[in-house]
């Protein structure tokens, strides 16, 4: 059995900030593997029951706790075991997280994962965890999260970050770094730095990657042919269109659809 529910958060602080908590739940007979595509919209989380597991080349290893993972740049196939409860905090802007730390999200993301011990003190999980585990309810473990966030939010992103990010979301990623950068008036080079700092990879990668998936959003409900949904989302010749959807999801569009793989990605994403 598996449960996905998403909470809007309620403190003002952080309306604008968090799109969502989630919180997923698998029994502890569920032994079904999933696949996580790249997607720009979850920050952190904490596996308060259970085990989260990500397949490397050849097995899957256990995920750290509480932590946060790259989810840009590829797919992950997923397990669980145990009685499995995950909250995860869903951001507005890729890879908020920079919301509550000074350390640069290229450092954070120097690998696949990261423990949020390392980012925060050890004291300060220990006494979240132990006051998400005793909240009695989903409610209840909102609270003492909001709380916790509230409490870490340090910085704001520059006004020229957002303004970037909203430029890309808005033409769903048919933009180029030259084209932002003669229309904000910046080089090239700040909006590296800028992404470098806040996301974690470099701009040519997130354009990629909303232009992907808005690809699969068009394409999981379009009978047109797959090549000429590309085009109208942004691809303008088969042989970028495949590089990339291979990129994101190891598989070409062709092999992604004609074997069903879409059953198998995970609605924690909501595809």
């Amino acid at each position: 059995m598996e449960s996905i529910v998403s909470y809007n958060v309620s403190n003002p602080l952080l309306i604008d900030k968090i799109s969502s908590i989630v919180f997923w739940r698998r029994s502890a007979n569920y032994t079904e593997s999933t696949v996580f595509l790249p997607n720009n919209i979850c920050g952190f989380g904490f596996t308060v029951f259970g085990d989260l597991l990500v397949k490397n080349k050849t097995d899957f290893q256990i995920m750290p706790k509480y932590g946060t993972r790259n989810t840009l740049m590829k797919p992950s196939e997923i397990k669980t075991s145990g009685d499995f409860l995950n909250i995860s905090v869903r951001l507005t802007i890729p890879n908020g997280l920079s919301l509550f730390t000074k350390i640069p999200m290229n450092v954070v993301y120097e690998e696949d994962a990261t423990s949020l011990y390392d980012i925060f003190t050890n004291q300060e999980i220990n006494d979240l965890v132990d006051s998400l585990t005793e909240a009695t309810n989903d409610e209840k473990k909102i609270k003492v999260l909001e709380l916790f966030l509230v409490s870490k939010l340090i910085i704001c992103q520059p006004a020229l970050y957002i303004s970037i990010i909203n430029k890309i979301h808005t033409t769903k990623g048919q933009c180029n770094v030259a084209q932002m950068a003669a229309f904000f008036s910046v080089s090239e080079r700040t909006i590296h730095r800028l992404f470098n700092k806040f996301v974690g990879v470099n701009p040519i990668n997130y354009i990629n990657l909303i232009k992907f998936r808005t690809f699969l959003e068009h394409s999981s409900s379009s009978n047109n042919h797959l090549l000429s949904v590309a085009i109208d989302t942004g691809y303008y010749d088969q042989s970028h269109f495949i590089k990339h959807f291979k990129a994101f999801s190891t598989q070409t569009p062709s092999q992604f659809f004609e074997n069903n793989s879409s059953e198998k990605v995970s609605d924690f994403y909501n595809l």
